[in-house]
């Protein structure tokens, strides 16, 4: 016979304990987890490996269905063994020492009790199969947060849980779970399990079996280190500052967000950067920078090309831009068109196209944006507070081939991830084309040279990415259409000689 249960309607530590107690008794941390569910709409535990976090989401779960008279429950993840074999395992320990007090029937991943009244378990490769599960009080459980895309996020979202609760690790510098702890933290209630906040380690309860211990914490620090990514989200349930593939940490960005208000860099010229995006979920940015300082960044959801180009204009009058450098890729073309029309400093970047120094970098995109790190490493780069910018930053990944060229990954790539488009970061990157006074390369790196036989170089000049071209490139087709064909070293001696401009993309010759 089974018993009216709705009494620990908002007391789920009295659940676990008068009910379900013989499969064993949480510790406080755990029991911050439970009453953590009963007050906020959303909350994200971010714990060490082995501290319980799926323990205590099963049992959340029970408590939901039981204590409701009507109510159902989704248990997802990134895969379907960590759905059934983690979580519905611990919710099958659970109930089978307290069965006859519970209403309901244990199934592989389906807890059911009536119509109106189930759990459901399972892993998808598809957001759109995440939709119609409704009810006046609908939980949500994503076990293994960290690596659940964010499309199947917003899908969840898009279902109005009564509460969500999110559990993983802190693997991934980006997504929804990352963000929960970062630039989105205010709309989540977040708890952190490390290790040494876990009975092994504080002696509470005597220590429990199944739980990290410090010999596992040793060995990983022995294996790894302890300032090695790993051990950081592993033990110490903290985000790293960076993953090894990182284009750039998390802390030089914040570095870059806390400069003073001094401004060196009052009198050097403004330009502007622009990624268009249009509708869906890309969005367009503008990005407004003098000097080594982004004065302004902002993004537009939904906005068609010529609005757009209105902003822009906009844009460029108010802070007097002497020059607007925009990606021709994909609707950029257009944009660019109307402003050159309207008579406006407008470059066009192919940020597909092949890199200023080919043999290190990948395309255009790569070499700009290591430009960008090595800025915010160097600590010469002052951005404003910008929560999205910095997640956007953070998230970019990037490789080396076998032949030393340094790949960004693309915009594609970056959506498989569940990632939307990085406008802002893409705007920031098109802004500081043309080098600061203070120089983007130094002339000193030995690689920026490799182009070229030894026998034909030029005494190392300051290079940057920028929009001076060559006498050669007044006439004909752009750079990016160019094929393969390169200037000669005569040419570019000219060119810095007669310091002559014009308006197109290519590398910058300039003499310190």
């Amino acid at each position: 016979m089974t018993e009216d249960l709705t009494r620990y309607a908002d007391d789920p530590v009295g659940f676990v304990r008068d009910v379900l107690g013989e499969a064993g008794m949480p510790y406080s941390k755990q029991v911050e987890m439970l009453e953590a569910v009963v007050n906020n709409r959303r909350v994200s535990v971010v714990g060490a490996n082995s501290s319980g976090k799926d323990w205590t989401a099963a049992r959340a779960v029970l408590w939901w269905m039981e204590t409701r008279t009507e109510a159902k429950a989704v248990v997802t993840g990134p895969t379907q063994r960590q759905v059934e074999e983690i979580v519905w395992q611990e919710m099958r320990e659970a109930y089978t020492v307290a069965e006859e007090r519970l209403g309901g029937k244990m199934l592989a991943s389906k807890y059911r009790i009536d119509e109106k009244r189930f759990a459901i378990g399972f892993s998808t490769n598809k957001a759109c199969n995440i939709q119609g599960f409704h009810s006046p009080n609908l939980l949500v459980v994503v076990t293994e947060a960290h690596a659940v895309p964010q499309d199947q996020i917003d899908a969840i979202k898009r279902l109005h849980p009564n509460r969500l609760l999110l559990v993983g690790n802190a693997m991934s510098l980006d997504g929804e779970f990352y963000e929960s702890h970062h630039s989105r933290r205010a709309r989540y209630h977040r708890i952190k399990i490390s290790a040494y906040d876990t009975p092994n380690f504080t002696g509470e309860r005597g220590g429990l079996p199944g739980l990290v211990t410090p010999e596992d914490a040793e060995e990983l620090a022995l294996d790894w280190s302890e300032d090695h990514p790993s051990y950081v989200a592993g033990v110490l349930a903290e985000f790293p500052n960076a993953q090894e593939d990182s284009l750039v940490g998390r802390d030089a960005v914040e570095h870059a967000m806390q400069r003073g208000d001094d401004d060196p860099d009052a009198n050097e010229p403004v330009y502007l950067g622009v990624d268009v995006g249009r509708f869906g979920t890309d969005k367009s940015a503008v990005c407004v920078r003098r000097g080594r300082r982004v004065l302004d960044l902002r993004s537009f959801a939904k906005m068609d090309t010529m609005r757009l180009v209105h902003e822009v204009i906009k844009t460029r009058q108010a802070t007097g831009a002497e020059a607007v450098f925009v990606d021709e890729g994909g609707l950029g073309g257009g944009v660019i068109d109307r402003l050159r029309e309207l008579g406006e400093p407008v470059y066009g970047v192919h940020f597909g196209g092949r890199a200023p120094h080919r043999t290190r970098f990948f395309n255009t995109r790569s070499e700009i944006f290591w430009e960008v790190r090595m800025l915010l490493n160097d600590g010469l780069m002052v951005l404003p507070p910008d929560e999205e910018l910095a997640g956007q930053l953070v998230s970019l990944r990037y490789d080396v081939s076998s032949s030393g060229q340094v790949r960004l990954e693309g915009k594609r790539e970056m959506r498989k991830r569940g990632l939307p488009s990085p406008d802002k970061a893409d705007a920031l990157a098109l802004a500081f084309l043309k080098p600061p006074s203070l120089g983007i390369w130094t002339g000193t790196e030995p690689f920026l040279n490799d182009d070229h036989p030894a026998s034909r170089r030029l005494p190392r000049p300051q290079y940057g990415i920028g929009y001076d071209l060559l006498p050669s490139m007044l006439s004909g087709p752009s750079a990016h259409d160019a094929g393969d064909s390169q200037p000669h070293d005569a040419e570019r001696a000219a060119a810095v000689d007669s310091g002559r401009h014009i308006p197109s993309v290519q590398v910058w010759w300039g003499k310190p």
